[in-house]
């Protein structure tokens, strides 16, 4: 396989799972719906569980996941806030993995 299609099926593969899911994941906030920001936060576990594997940010990936998916559970508490500011991590990892990719 060519070196230049690996980036092609990681952007195909992982980088609309990770935007999926940080939309579901905010519509189930704003919503008000636990079982939509559930599904968001589900969606972007393999994203995490692939950055565990990284040697410099691996613990932060289990860090960001449980606070990711303590989202979902603030939501069904009714604690918008406390979902919003849980699942940001997530969406500032995200951003962050992504300029890195770009800046390459």
């Amino acid at each position: 396989m060519p070196a230049n299609t690996i980036p092609f099926f990681a952007l195909l593969f992982g980088w609309p799972a990770v935007v999926l899911s940080v939309a579901l994941t905010s519509t189930g906030i704003a919503l008000g719906r636990w079982r939509v920001a559930l599904a968001g936060t589900l969606l972007g576990s393999p994203f995490l569980l692939y950055l565990f594997g990284t040697p410099r940010i691996g613990w932060l990936s289990l860090v960001v996941g449980a606070l990711y998916l303590g989202s979902a559970q603030a939501v069904a508490r009714s604690q918008r806030a406390l979902a919003l500011a849980m699942a940001t991590p997530f969406l500032l990892l995200a951003s962050f993995i992504a300029w890195l990719v770009l800046d390459q």
